[in-house]
């Protein structure tokens, strides 16, 4: 979803659709093929979408600050294995260059937020914990659990709204797996090589082996500036 004015601006960009497009596949065929990883979630909250949302407030929207060319891009819900393709669709079509992307996510599929992440880092978006208000240019605190920091870690400037949450816990396979041990291996490895990529500190993966599944551990806001899941003080 678009929320401009009523009037399109006219699209003076020269952007080639189809290389943008191209660039955004080698991004994601970068990621390693994790397709087990169809991580179960945490609790969904009753007013959560069953799959990710997206809504985008374009630069001109009313009450927008004048000058201000980044576009306000809302992800809301469990990470789905066809929110990469949603999302990417979306910044093609507008020629999104200049994002904050909001995130309000339980978690889901582990892959598809390490498919996120490389989009963002990709365009040189920034990423921000907060949901969407009544005022579309408005955002307020939102949580960010599971699968969902990785795709925070996407960002180039990371932050959260006063009051947010950020939390991790041990990867759970939907279907269950012969070997437990073995699995939590491979997501160990491909963990760490995401946060090593991203910048940020690849103890996140040891904290996250050390939580059971069933168990939500928030970071506090030193923590997450000190791992570097965060870069800017709320």
């Amino acid at each position: 979803t678009t929320l401009k004015p009523c009037a399109r601006r006219p699209d003076n960009t020269a952007d080639n659709t189809a290389e943008a497009a191209q660039r955004q596949r080698r991004a994601i065929l970068r990621l390693p093929l994790l397709i087990l990883l169809g991580l179960v979630t945490a609790p969904v909250a009753a007013d959560m979408p069953a799959t990710l949302q997206v809504v985008a407030i374009a630069p001109e929207y009313p009450g927008r600050l004048p000058g201000d060319k980044r576009w306000l891009v809302y992800l809301d819900g469990p990470l789905d294995p066809g929110a990469t393709s949603r999302l990417v669709s979306l910044i093609l079509t507008e020629h999104i260059t200049h994002a904050v992307v909001y995130l309000r996510s339980p978690g889901g599929s582990l892959v598809t937020a390490m498919q996120l992440g490389r989009v963002l880092r990709e365009r040189a978006f920034d990423t921000r914990v907060g949901t969407r208000t009544t005022d579309a240019t408005r955002a307020t605190a939102g949580t960010c659990h599971s699968a969902c920091p990785f795709l925070l870690a996407g960002g180039v400037r990371r932050s959260l709204e006063h009051g947010s949450a950020v939390g991790l816990h041990r990867a759970e396979n939907r279907v269950p797996v012969g070997d437990e041990d073995a699995f939590q291996h491979v997501v160990g490895t491909h963990v760490v090589e995401y946060l090593a990529e991203m910048g940020v500190r690849t103890e996140i993966a040891s904290l996250m082996q050390a939580i059971p599944h069933e168990r939500i551990r928030d970071l506090t806001v030193d923590e997450a500036l000190q791992l570097n899941l965060v870069n800017e003080r709320p």
